[in-house]
């Protein structure tokens, strides 16, 4: 167990912060006498202010600046395809398919 006075200012971080609970990747970006401010990169990029001294179950390891920017490289990879049309070469809508598109043809 550690507790998230052990995480170093503006650094990146694997956790988990209960035993039951996903690996998540977190970075210090605040720090106040008795909080931090952590970013959790999930899918809405969420900060949250914890106690120094509250529990965690368990800081996997700090990831290198290397890592941290391969990460931010595969996010920016899977954003390329987010961008895709619906409507293919050789695609053709059912009926009343296409009302539900926008303006640019996207759901």
């Amino acid at each position: 167990m550690g507790t998230y006075n052990q995480l170093a200012l503006l650094q990146h971080y694997l956790v988990k912060e209960k035993e039951d609970s996903e690996i998540t990747l977190v970075q210090t970006v605040m720090e106040t006498g008795k909080c931090v401010l952590l970013m959790y990169y999930d899918e809405f990029d969420t900060t949250i202010w914890k106690k120094k001294d509250e529990a965690i179950f368990e800081i996997i390891e700090e990831l290198t600046a290397d890592q941290v920017a391969e990460y931010g490289e595969l996010l920016n990879n899977e954003d390329d395809y987010s961008d895709w049309e619906l409507e293919e070469p050789g695609y053709s809508f059912e009926e009343g398919e296409d009302e539900l598109l926008d303006e640019e043809g996207k759901l």
